[in-house]
């Protein structure tokens, strides 16, 4: 299967995150989407695209010069179907540098990121 149009939506995803643009971001994720992680108290986090947009855009970064290293590697992208799709990504946010697995369903002609498990280590 052709990968193209997701590796499109990750190259969006990695432009956003590294200048803080919540609007691009927002286009990389479906309105229904949710991002998890783990609490440092082990306890689950449970995001909306929309707090995970308003967050980005609590940040103050210049775009022109973010002031950290870019780095971005997609690990892997699997296909679970024919309008589904998992992606493991590596992107350095700050000082942190991020795993992140992406799943990925087509809804019409776009790809969008419906669901995001994430963890992160200092860069």
């Amino acid at each position: 299967m052709d990968d193209t149009k997701i590796r499109e939506v990750i190259k969006g995803y990695f432009d956003a995150g590294y200048v803080d643009d919540g609007a691009a971001m927002g286009e990389a994720f479906h309105d229904a989407a949710h991002l998890y992680s783990r609490n440092e108290d082990g306890s689950l986090k449970d995001w909306s695209k929309q707090d995970f947009v308003d967050l980005i855009n609590s940040h103050d970064t210049d775009p022109e010069n973010p002031g950290y290293p870019r780095f971005e590697e997609i690990l892997s992208i699997d296909f679970t179907g024919e309008n589904t799709a998992v992606a493991r990504v590596k992107v350095r946010v700050r000082d942190t540098l991020y795993t992140d697995i992406l799943s990925f369903l087509r809804i019409g002609d776009r790809w969008a990121i419906m669901a995001k498990v994430f963890t992160g280590e200092p860069a």
